[in-house]
């Protein structure tokens, strides 16, 4: 009986010194079950709630829907944060994260200057990143980042670099031809230039002024071109209006009109056309242009107007003008292509 009640003792002492264990057991897979849910929802980060300000740094967030393509849904993500990021700069940006010129420089009367501009690259965004992602359900997330000091730094270099480019440029070359070229390209460093400038202002920085030797070039430039001589010829006497209006346009330009020892003849045949409906007159210009050096023709165009008036020689005066503007930016074209 006694041997009994000692072996009755010993169990429940046995059960005793488990029993702490098993609760200890309990309660660390209670804890780790607790972890696993904890890491199954990570906590929203703050950019997504309210978009980050920090001293010369702009942000964008953007966001896309996740309907089975994820990689496609972190591409349209990216893309939005990138777009949200320019309109805080006021600009417009391109898919390879280039700035798109929204505007020319300039007076709209120099169609020279126009071209050239026309023909400079849009500015790469440099700098602009993507700094982090989330997803929440099936929301995708992402913040884009860009430092304007390191962009305002990197762009005052290219500046720089510009600068270089245009005092090793000669503008004494023996012949015209060479001296043209190389203008042009004066030209078209000095638009790059202005381009970069107006992408410091941007940004709220300082512009980089031209220097005493840059500007010496781009006088010179701007001489080279301006010493172009063209004469104009019509086939009839009676084009003499015509011949005025053309006239104009060139010397608007810079050009010299001459017909001593010219650089180039415009030869000019226009067919007219007029219209008269319902008391309304209309010109009808069909013009045909070519241009000749040292006795080749290097170029030709061709062009029709339409003008309208009240008065029939209004109606002719508005399209001699409208052919004159064709011409000068035909003139602009010719001189870019064949030279630059």
């Amino acid at each position: 009986m006694a041997r009994r009640k000692f072996k009755n003792i010993k169990n429940v002492r046995a059960l005793v010194s488990k029993a702490p264990i098993a609760a200890c057991l309990s309660l660390l897979m209670l804890s780790g079950c607790q972890s696993t849910s904890s890491r199954s929802e990570p906590v929203t980060p703050a950019w997504i709630i309210q978009t980050p300000s920090a001293p010369n740094v702009v942000y964008g967030v953007g966001q896309a829907q996740n309907y089975g393509d994820l990689q496609q849904a972190k591409n349209t993500a990216i893309e939005s944060a990138r777009v949200a990021l320019a309109k805080q700069l006021n600009v417009v940006i391109t898919a390879d994260t280039r700035i798109v010129q929204q505007a020319s420089n300039g007076s709209s009367k120099f169609k020279l200057n126009e071209l050239i501009r026309s023909q400079v690259p849009d500015l790469k965004l440099q700098g602009l990143r993507i700094s982090e992602e989330f997803q929440q359900g099936n929301t995708i997330y992402a913040l884009a980042e860009f430092n304007k000091t390191n962009a305002i730094m990197q762009t005052e270099l290219e500046i720089s670099g510009i600068d270089s480019q245009i005092t090793g440029v000669s503008l004494t070359q023996p012949t015209k031809t060479q001296r043209l070229k190389s203008a042009l390209r004066v030209k078209k460093l000095l638009a790059e230039r202005i381009q970069k400038n107006e992408f410091l202002s941007m940004l709220q920085s300082q512009q980089v002024i031209l220097s005493e030797s840059v500007f010496y070039k781009a006088k010179q430039a701007e001489e080279v071109i301006a010493d172009l001589s063209f004469n104009l010829e019509v086939t009839s006497e009676k084009e003499s209006n015509l011949r005025d209006h053309l006239a104009k346009a060139l010397t608007d330009q810079g050009l010299k009109v001459s017909t001593f020892k010219p650089d180039f003849t415009i030869k000019i045949r226009t067919d007219w056309q007029n219209i008269n409906q319902d008391s309304t007159h209309y010109s009808v210009a069909q013009t045909f242009v070519s241009i000749v050096e040292n006795g080749e023709e290097r170029a030709h165009f061709n062009s029709k107007v339409k003008a309208a008036s009240s008065y029939q020689s209004m109606a002719k005066n508005k399209a001699m003008d409208k052919i004159a503007d064709n011409l000068a930016a035909q003139i602009a074209e010719f001189i870019s292509s064949s030279y630059m």
